[in-house]
């Protein structure tokens, strides 16, 4: 009751005060206790490790009357807490008639915070005319700003590669280089992933089956995306051996957070003997027989030239025995002559067994 009574009396001595003031037409400005307040765009807090900030707000209040002071009370209305915290530069200041007043609302919030958005409203209200309590009256007025404030997205990428080892290939050799990408931002997020230096490598030969770019799509924040691979082919041809770093990269499509993995790869010379060995792989089992067939027939030719021989020669020997001499044999005394003939003696029993073992055969 006795709060009614001190604002009943406030109200009386205002409307008093008002009397003795200029009227309208005279007066410059505008009536006692006009306010206004005026604030920035809405804030965005950065949460992403290494370059957090909190997100601000900067509000002009402004006493719009031009015969009294203002005595101005701010306050905010906020239920983001405790994932986003506000808090205001300023809670009470005085203003004289057209006078301004800058003040500043802070948003602020961990790292790695989650994406979220809330709303939020800052009041300016005037508590007194000069000397005299308006507070909780008709004669209060009051500036409202309403915004949002949201957790800023961001990138941070991990290209997870067990094997970061230079790899050593044959030529004309298949690779499989796997990988996973982890999403280390606070949101969803697709993540490319490319070959950057993949020119270079098709100038020197290698081939990249898989393609030069995979995409991993909607990866959870805090999460890894399925496995994934590059297959490369090592050049057909290698003189020399072939030496070249590979650059994979990983980027967000969130920001510009990225990460690189490089490597050699490393491709051996070819041997001398290797182009003889390559003309033999190319010959085909088709061909093979036919060879082996022509060669077969050849030595089996052989074979029975030799054995058509014999026979022919035994069939003559046999006729030459069998008819009787024209002559009398010539009887030969020397004795080197006599050693001929027994050296052909012996001559003919040795082609006597070869043609027994014909006759086996």
């Amino acid at each position: 009751m006795a709060g009614k009574e001190r604002t009943f009396v406030a109200v009386l001595v205002a409307l008093l005060f008002m009397s003795l003031l200029p009227s309208p037409a005279t007066a410059q400005g505008g009536v006692p206790g006009a306010i206004s307040m005026d604030c920035g765009e809405d804030p965005e807090v950065t949460v992403k490790p290494g370059q957090s900030s909190d997100g601000t707000v900067l509000c002009t209040v402004t006493n719009d009357g031009s015969i009294v002071a203002e005595s101005i009370e701010i306050t905010n209305e906020f239920s983001g807490a405790p994932i986003i915290t506000m808090t205001l530069s300023e809670d009470s200041f005085a203003l004289e008639a057209g006078e301004s007043k800058d003040f500043t609302a802070t948003f602020s919030a961990s790292d790695r915070t989650a994406v979220v958005q809330h709303e939020f409203t800052i009041s300016a209200t005037v508590t007194a005319w000069g000397p005299i309590p308006v507070d909780g009256s008709i004669l209060s007025n009051t500036a409202n700003h309403t915004g949002d404030v949201a957790i800023k997205p961001y990138g941070m990428v991990t290209l997870d590669m067990p094997d970061k080892s230079s790899r050593n290939m044959e030529t004309s050799q298949e690779i499989s280089i796997t990988f996973q990408v982890e999403n280390d931002g606070n949101k969803v997020d697709t993540i490319d992933i490319r070959i950057t230096n993949a020119n270079e490598l098709t100038q020197l030969g290698f081939v990249i089956q898989s393609g030069e770019y995979i995409q991993a799509k909607d990866v959870q924040s805090d999460g890894v995306s399925e496995q994934l691979s590059f297959i490369i082919r090592a050049p057909s041809e290698a003189a020399t051996e072939i030496r070249n770093q590979i650059v994979i990269e990983a980027s967000s499509t969130i920001d510009d957070s990225k990460d690189v993995v490089d490597f050699d790869l490393i491709v051996a010379a070819e041997k001398e003997s290797a182009s003889l060995g390559a003309g033999l792989s190319e010959v085909s089992t088709d061909d093979l027989a036919i060879y082996g067939a022509i060669g077969g027939g050849v030595l089996l030719l052989i074979f029975l030239l030799i054995i058509i021989g014999r026979v022919s020669k035994r069939s003559s020997r046999g006729k030459v025995a069998t008819e009787p001499p024209a002559e009398p044999p010539i009887e030969i005394e020397d004795e080197d002559e006599l050693d001929f003939d027994l050296d052909l003696d012996d001559l003919d029993f040795a082609e006597d067994d070869l043609d027994s073992m014909l006759d086996d055969l």
